[in-house]
C-alpha cells in the first residue's frame, strides 16, 4: 500500500473539550478523601490502602454494604486500586489539604484540609459519601484493615 506521504505538508490538530465524568475530576477525589480523613479515621490520618478501599467502597451501594460488614465477615474485598485515587493524593499533598508522612506511610489532614472538611460539612453537597461515612464512623482503623489484607494476601 502506497502511502502519499509526500504529498502531505502540513497537519494541524484542534483541541476539542471533552467533558470529564464528576467521579474522575481530581476536586471530587480530594473532597472524598478530605471526608474520609474527617469522618472516618481515626486521628484524622490513614494509610493509602484504607484510602484506596473507602474510595472503592463510595463507588455504588453494594460495596457500602460489604464495607459495613467487614468488621463481621472478616472477608478482605478484591479491590481495584484507583489511579484518579493517586493522582487525586498528590494534587491534595501540593494544594496542602494533606500532608504524607515518610515515617509513618500516612497521608494526614492539614488544618487547611480540616476547614475544608467543616466547609464540606455545610454544604448539601456530597451528602451519600457524608451518610456512608458517619454511619460507619472510625470503625474500621489502618491496623485492622491491614491485618485483613495480609490474611487475605499473604506475602
Amino acid at each position: 500500500m502506497n502511502l502519499p506521504l509526500n504529498e502531505i505538508k502540513e497537519i494541524k490538530f484542534k483541541r476539542k473539550r471533552i467533558p470529564i465524568s464528576p467521579e474522575m475530576r481530581p476536586m471530587y477525589r480530594i473532597s472524598q478523601v478530605i471526608l474520609i480523613l474527617y469522618l472516618s479515621s481515626t486521628k484524622q490520618t490513614a494509610s493509602l490502602l484504607k484510602l484506596q478501599l473507602f474510595n472503592w467502597s463510595l463507588q455504588n451501594e453494594g460495596r457500602y454494604t460489604r464495607l459495613l460488614k467487614l468488621r463481621e465477615s472478616k472477608d478482605f474485598p478484591i479491590i481495584r486500586f484507583d489511579p484518579f485515587l493517586n493522582r487525586a493524593l498528590n494534587y491534595g499533598v501540593a494544594l496542602e489539604v494533606f500532608s504524607f508522612s515518610d515515617k509513618t506511610g500516612k497521608f494526614s489532614l492539614t488544618i487547611k484540609g480540616e476547614e475544608l472538611a467543616i466547609e464540606i460539612m455545610r454544604e448539601e453537597t456530597l451528602m451519600v459519601e457524608k451518610k456512608f461515612l458517619m454511619t460507619i464512623k472510625k470503625s474500621l482503623s489502618d491496623t485492622y484493615i491491614i491485618e485483613l489484607f495480609k490474611e487475605r494476601y499473604p506475602s
